[in-house]
C-alpha cells in the first residue's frame, strides 16, 4: 500500500515537472519570437537611418567625421561615452526632485513631467 501511494505521489511529481517544462519551453519560443522583431526592428531603423544620413551628407555637404564627432558629444552629455543615448534629467517643477527619465509623473508629487524633448522614453 505504501508502495502505491508513493508511486502515486512521484508520478505526480513527474507530471509537475514535466507541465513545468514544457511551459518553460513555451516562455522560450516566445521570447526568441520577440527577440526576432527587435532584431527585425533594429535592422530596418538601421537602414532608415542610413537612407536619412545619406540624403543629408549629399544635400548639405556634411561629413562622416562631422557625425561621428556630433554622435560623440551627444553621448558624453550623461558623462558616460558607452555609446547609449541618455535622455537629460530633469527635476520636478513643483517640488524640485530629480526625475527619472523614464517616470512620466514625479513619484514625490504627483506633478506631470515636462516634455523637453521628442526623444524622452526611448
Amino acid at each position: 500500500m505504501i508502495d502505491l501511494i508513493f508511486d502515486l505521489y512521484q508520478q505526480r511529481r513527474i507530471n509537475d515537472v514535466e507541465a513545468t517544462a514544457e511551459a518553460t519551453s513555451r516562455k522560450a519560443t516566445d521570447f526568441q519570437a520577440r527577440v526576432r522583431e527587435l532584431e527585425d526592428s533594429v535592422a530596418r531603423l538601421a537602414l532608415i537611418n542610413a537612407a536619412m544620413w545619406s540624403l543629408l551628407k549629399g544635400q548639405t555637404g556634411l561629413t562622416d567625421t562631422a557625425l561621428t564627432a556630433r554622435i560623440r558629444d551627444i553621448d558624453l552629455r550623461d558623462g558616460v561615452e558607452d555609446g547609449k543615448f541618455t535622455p537629460n534629467v530633469q527635476n520636478c517643477q513643483k517640488c524640485g526632485r530629480t526625475m527619472a527619465p523614464r517616470h512620466k509623473r514625479c513619484i514625490y508629487c504627483g506633478s506631470q513631467r515636462l516634455i523637453t524633448s521628442p526623444f524622452e522614453g526611448i
